[in-house]
C-alpha cells in the first residue's frame, strides 16, 4: 500500500507537470501569434499612412514617397567644367 501511494504522487506530480508545461507552451505559441499579427497591422497601417497602399488602385500597386517639393536640378554648367577637368587630367 505504501508503494502504491508514493506511485500515485508520482503520477501526480508528472500528470502536473505534462499539464502545466502544455499551458505554458500554449500561451507562448499564443504571444508569439499575436507578436506576428501585431506587427502585420502596424505595417498595413504604417503603409496607409505614408499613402504607400490604396484601396482606390484594383491591383493594390506598392508606390514610392511622395516628394513636398520639386526634385533638385543640377547645373548642366557645372557639369561640364567637371567633364572639361576630367578630359585635361586624363591627357585627352
Amino acid at each position: 500500500m505504501r508503494w502504491f501511494k508514493v506511485a500515485a504522487i508520482a503520477a501526480g506530480v508528472l500528470l502536473a507537470f505534462l499539464v502545466v508545461s502544455s499551458v505554458i507552451g500554449f500561451l507562448m505559441e499564443a504571444a508569439i501569434a499575436a507578436l506576428v499579427i501585431t506587427t502585420i497591422v502596424l505595417a498595413v497601417k504604417v503603409a496607409f499612412q505614408r499613402k504607400q497602399v490604396s484601396w482606390d488602385r484594383p491591383d493594390s500597386e506598392v508606390r514610392e514617397r511622395a516628394y513636398d517639393g520639386p526634385l533638385p536640378r543640377h547645373n548642366t554648367r557645372d557639369v561640364d567644367d567637371e567633364l572639361a577637368r576630367l578630359k585635361r587630367e586624363m591627357g585627352g
